[in-house]
């Protein structure tokens, strides 16, 4: 019955747009290309789309009783008005059949076509936007000669953002109407949040529709007033005949280029296709025509679409990062579409750093009551003080409107007894990492939690999440899944959802959907030590510190910042380096899981931990915890020293106490005190990693390998320019080349398992093909056939 309600309110709302559109207005809404069957609901431009649009425009510009054209993204003015190209066209580098700068006789047109017809129309055009106006919906927007809008509106081009610039003539036409000012913020940057007041302010706008009217109606009216207008008047609404205005502050638009190049990344560390937007805007004021504008813009275009990795690589992880967020299709119950939707009862367990970041990713998505727990009082005010002084602080940099500051911290609930979270229908624990200490909370939950079908989550970033399950009742099991947030969870976009032994299908949906619904990216994983992107950390920071062991030693050796220089920003491109990395998390997390597993010293009886057995394995990462109290920035000290006054404490600083530490341990390293160029070091510290990768997809762990480059890009700080560690290793590196150092490292040190090659690795590389390939084609079915997944 409601959905009848909906679906009549739809066709009554419809009804009443078209009633109030004039006789001599055609209405052409982008949605009525959708083809049966395919629902398009941010209006994606595909070749049917197209297609559609083009008879649309022929019919109406061939109608002699049309005097004027409204083009909007629905009847009713409702949704979006288009989010651009269906980018699927552009992912095999072929757009033979229409794409975007190419078509074939008999072919679907192209967006430049389209905009062609737009802006050479006899009869005036009326863009009418609402919701996501973004890429080449706006590139079509901008061939109107009329562009108005609701309040709804948010405008952009981010081509940038997967490697290409604007192809459909934004390059060209923005600057145009708007300035190369306003274009250079646009386009460059990728921003896909303009509004109604800022398209106004700016002059992409014509017109905003008033409270009193809709936007079909707002739109009819602009273009029953433009039917009338001469024609001299339509030609001069045509961007293709204007030159870019002078800038307003009087600066030249050559020196805003110049300016804005200074903040660009270098070309080779990402900035290909922002360099290639600015290059393309430079030519709408530098080349005499709009045509020869246009032909700098279509050659950047493909040479980004047809030769550009790092183009391939930002398109990769567009269409990874929507694979690893889509449902697997199982039933949702009342609660989940109650969480789905944003509503519901929540429980974080843990006031520490990870429980603080949890609540306020909860609260600010609009979740209520969020009660926060902690058996320490001093703890639990301490984590209530800093989950508001941070809502406090968004709303003084804008990104929490002051309006919602009362209301969303009066959802916000404290309670130092677990009986707190009795009508919770989502708990997440973040208590400490200890399996013990885990499980006698789940046991505590099975009897306090008064909701059978309440989610019960755990934070463990390393624990068997079905041992964890095993403290509930049978009945509970499958309500039960490992949400690994990444620290700070309020910032960090990462989760890992872990599928358990018995986790149900719905569960995971419906985890899947609260954790988009905050804001972030899941991944499903299997259960195993470290899941996958733990898992693979361990030989990246354990190569990293036994480099120093092997190298190290003296002024000549290898130092702590030569690995960091290596592997950071201005090199390799991840966002720290390994050491940072290990500071700013804290150096003590890595000893507590080592003597958790029993490698570390007993520092009482002095006895080798049980576990350690023969692997290539260094105190010198003990001691520094141990005996040195080098846990990181929190202690001002760890593989660098920190000063509060230097950077804000964050600077990591070289440290005279951490160099004579490596001098010791590396004293009998037939090595000792060698550099290592910084390829060397990569590979050393990098390769290890990505076998490990493959061998998480080996053992079902991670079913595609797109999602273990999703896991590093949003977790681990990997540079979205190179696409991953799978991605780098088909595409950059190559399989040969990575199985051949692996076997060389592996016969330097047979102790270090992570240097075995993966059986997986060995079979892509003597078939000649990439591991995503090799998944793509299907081929990792007999992989499965072969190992039980633990997805």
């Amino acid at each position: 019955a409601i959905a009848d309600r909906l679906e009549l309110d739809d066709h009554t709302t419809m009804a009443a747009a078209a009633a109030a559109i004039p006789s001599n207005v055609a209405v052409i809404a982008i949605s009525d290309g959708a083809p049966p069957g395919k629902p398009n609901p941010v209006n994606a431009l595909g070749a049917p789309v197209r297609r559609f649009l083009q008879a649309s425009l022929r019919g109406a510009l061939d109608d002699p009783s049309v005097g004027a054209i409204v083009l909007i993204g629905r009847p009713d003015g409702r949704g979006a008005f288009s989010a651009g190209a269906d980018i699927k066209e552009f992912s095999g580098g072929d757009d033979a059949d229409g794409g975007v700068t190419t078509s074939e006789p008999g072919g679907a047109p192209t967006l430049n076509d389209l905009a062609h017809v737009i802006e050479r129309s006899p009869k005036p055009v009326v863009a009418a936007l609402s919701g996501a106006c973004l890429g080449g919906g706006m590139e079509l927007a901008l061939a109107a000669q009329y562009r108005v809008a609701d309040d709804a509106l948010r405008y952009g081009l981010p081509e940038v953002r997967i490697g290409l610039v604007p192809g459909a003539g934004g390059t060209q036409r923005l600057p145009r109407l708007c300035g190369a000012r306003h274009a250079l913020d646009v386009i460059v940057r990728g921003r896909i949040d303009g509004t109604a007041r800022e398209g106004l302010k700016f002059g992409f706008l014509d017109g905003v529709a008033s409270k009193e009217e809709s936007l079909p109606e707002c739109a009819a009216r602009w273009a029953s007033w433009a039917s009338s207008l001469p024609a001299v008047t339509l030609e001069s609404r045509r961007l293709r005949g204007r030159s870019v205005p002078p800038d307003g502050e009087g600066i030249e638009d050559g020196d805003m280029c110049d300016f804005a190049l200074q903040s660009l990344p270098p070309r080779d560390k990402g900035g290909e296709s922002a360099h290639a937007c600015l290059e393309a805007i430079r030519a709408s004021f530098e080349l005499p025509s709009f045509d020869e504008g246009m032909e700098v813009e279509k050659s950047l275009f493909n040479d980004l679409l047809y030769h550009s990795l790092q183009g391939r690589a930002y398109r990769h992880i567009f269409f990874a990062e929507r694979a690893s967020s889509s449902s697997s299709g199982g039933k949702k119950n009342a609660a989940g579409n109650q969480l789905a939707r944003g509503k519901g009862a929540v429980g974080v367990i843990g006031a520490g750093t990870m429980g603080r970041g949890i609540a306020i990713s909860f609260l600010r998505a609009g979740f209520g009551p969020v009660t926060l727990v902690d058996v320490n009082p001093k703890g639990l005010e301490a984590g209530v003080r800093y989950i508001r002084s941070v809502l406090r602080g968004e709303v003084e940099k804008g990104r929490l409107p002051a309006s919602k500051l009362k209301a969303t911290l009066s959802r916000l609930r404290s309670s130092a007894a677990l009986s707190g979270l009795a009508d919770c229908d989502l708990v997440v624990e973040a208590a400490f990492e200890n399996l013990g200490v885990k499980r006698d909370i789940f046991s505590q939950l099975d009897a306090i939690v008064r909701k059978e079908d309440a989610l019960l989550l755990s934070n463990t970033s390393t624990l068997d999440v079905d041992a964890i399950a095993s403290s509930l009742s049978p009945g509970r099991r499958g309500r039960c899944a490992g949400m690994h947030f990444f620290s700070p969870a309020h910032v960090m976009r990462l989760v890992e959802v872990v599928r358990g032994r018995e986790t149900s299908p719905e569960a995971l949906d419906v985890v899947r959907a609260v954790a988009k619904r905050i804001g972030k990216v899941p991944v499903v994983v299997g259960n195993c030590d470290g899941f996958v992107g733990n898992r693979m950390l361990h030989p990246y920071t354990t190569e990293s510190a036994l480099l120093l062991v092997d190298h190290g030693g003296g002024e000549a050796g290898l130092g702590v910042s030569d690995v960091d220089a290596a592997l950071g920003p201005k090199r390799f491109g991840m966002a720290v380096g390994p050491f940072v990395m290990s500071d700013i998390a804290g150096n003590d997390i890595g000893y507590n899981i080592r003597r958790e597993k029993g490698l570390v010293r007993d520092p009482k009886t002095g006895e080798v931990g049980q576990n350690r057995k023969q692997i290539r394995y260094t105190e010198m990462v003990d001691d520094m915890v141990e005996k040195m109290g080098r846990v990181g920035q929190k202690a001002k000290k760890g593989w660098y020293n920190y000063d509060p006054k230097v950077g804000k404490g964050r600077t990591p600083l070289p440290s005279s106490e951490m160099q004579a530490l490596v001098d010791k341990y590396s004293r009998n390293s037939p090595q000792r005190g060698t550099k290592l160029g910084e390829e060397d070091i990569v590979h050393r510290v990098l390769f290890p990693l990505v076998n490990e990768g493959f061998k998480i997809l080996e053992e079902g762990i991670a079913s595609d390998p797109s999602e273990i480059d999703i896991i590093y890009l949003y977790g681990y700080g990997w540079p979205a320019w190179r696409g991953g560690p799978m991605f780098w290793a088909d595409n950059s590196v190559g399989l040969s080349k990575l199985l051949s150092k692996l076997d060389e490292f592996h016969a330097m040190h047979p102790d270090s398992e992570y240097f075995r090659p993966s059986k997986l690795l060995r079979t892509c590389a003597s078939m000649g093909v990439g591991v995503q390939e090799y998944y793509k084609n299907g081929r990792a079915k007999e992989l499965k056939n072969a190992v039980k997944s633990k997805l």
